[in-house]
């Protein structure tokens, strides 16, 4: 008798487990049919905030296309960054991850003292050695202007004390020597390495955030002064904080937003030198760089101009004659605070969005100095500067010889 009370009692368990599971089940396919067609429901998103990058649209369907896979691909994308609360899960993953072990989100490191450092871009052997050949073309052709270039590594070569234990990661410094080996003689390479080696222990680059912070600037400024012939103990600096927080790309890229930043401006002192900006693109003037709006932005890193522009025109009171014309990714904007007190005019050119003839920049506003200034990550697979400096040799050319 107490066996088969016992066999039922067993039965009936096993019964209600298979029971609650399968309402478990229904519950969760429910909620998912439901997330799916709010999904479809919903107009798509042009743009995350939270990740600083266009979102992947509904692709177009054809027979074309389901044949070849890429309908499937495409919407597998489109459904990914379009998926509901995505940020929101994609905290809750980052969370369950970690406590797995797991260091590495989307290309990003999860380091020590709260650092996240993204792991250095592979160069594109290809594209590296048109950009090369288009570099030596242009100064080749502009020989008479002074040529300089910076290449700023990545915080994970500088900061390699903040990796996880035994992560992998390229060499990016021998990357940055390899690339710079075929550049010009005629083309002054500036070695910032070192310097930001040095300065390890401080600030130099944010913790949230793949650029580097406005202490790693002025570090790099200090170390090229020399060499862009500027007397940097000519002007003093003074910080000043605008942001505390400041949670850049890489939090949004590994899901980890621990951690927050500060952002600071520097004004300079012992000179009356003034300035104006020029956005073409807009249309608009300014008598700062700073754009105090872009505090209250996802991005605050876009207090520095605004953000990138194909062209920035900034005029000075400084009367020495200099032009500088300064071809640039994101790292240049907040650079460019330390080098209005020594040049009349600062053109500054983003080849990715710049479509025009750059021969016209260096006639139009007599430049002196040319300044290439880049993360190493950007140069070592850009495509879009050689095409730039191309068309410039190309114009320059067709123009002695009418």
């Amino acid at each position: 008798m107490e066996k088969k009370t016992t066999s039922r009692s067993v039965k009936r368990i096993s019964r209600n487990r298979r029971e609650h599971h399968s309402l478990v089940s229904k519950i969760v396919i429910g909620i998912m049919a439901v997330v799916m067609l709010i999904n479809l429901v919903l107009p798509s998103k042009d743009f995350s905030a939270n990740e600083n990058r266009s979102l992947a649209k509904m692709p177009a369907f054809s027979l074309a296309s389901v044949r070849d896979g890429s309908f499937f691909t495409d919407f597998s994308s489109y459904y990914a960054d379009q998926f509901l609360l995505r940020d929101w899960w994609t905290s809750i993953k980052f969370h369950a991850d970690y406590i797995m072990g797991q260091r590495e989100f989307s290309g990003v490191y999860v380091g020590k003292d709260g650092y996240l450092l993204a792991i250095p871009e592979k160069p594109d052997k290809e594209a590296g050695q048109k950009t090369v050949e288009a570099i030596n073309a242009f100064a080749d052709t502009f020989s008479d202007r002074s040529i300089s270039m910076i290449m700023v590594p990545d915080a994970a070569a500088i900061l390699s004390d903040k990796l996880p234990a035994n992560a992998p990661v390229r060499d990016q410094l021998s990357d940055i020597r390899s690339y710079q080996m075929d550049i010009s003689d005629d083309v002054r390479l500036i070695d910032v390495s070192s310097s930001l080696k040095t300065h390890a222990t401080e600030k130099i680059y944010y913790r949230t955030d793949h650029h580097w912070t406005s202490e790693g600037a002025y570090t790099v400024f200090r170390a090229a002064a020399d060499s862009l012939k500027v007397d940097a103990d000519d002007v003093k600096f003074k910080a000043h904080t605008v942001s505390d927080t400041f949670q850049g790309t890489l939090a949004s890229r590994s899901g980890d937003h621990h951690h927050s930043d500060s952002i600071t401006v520097y004004e300079p002192q012992g000179t009356d030198a003034l300035y104006v900006v020029n956005y073409p693109d807009l249309q608009q003037r300014s008598r700062s760089m700073f754009v105090s709006a872009q505090l209250d932005e996802k991005d605050q890193y876009t207090v520095f101009f605004g953000g990138n522009h194909p062209l920035v025109e900034i005029q000075t009171t400084v009367d020495n004659g200099r032009a500088l014309l300064v071809f640039k990714d994101s790292y240049a904007n907040s650079f460019m605070q330390f080098l209005t007190p020594f040049y009349s005019t600062i053109i500054m050119v983003d080849p990715r969005y710049y479509y025009d003839d750059v021969s016209l920049v260096m006639r139009d506003y007599s430049i002196t100095d040319v300044l290439f200034l880049y993360s190493a990550d950007t140069l070592l697979v850009d495509t879009s500067l050689a095409d730039v400096l191309n068309a410039a040799v190309d114009a320059r050319k067709a123009s002695l010889e009418v």
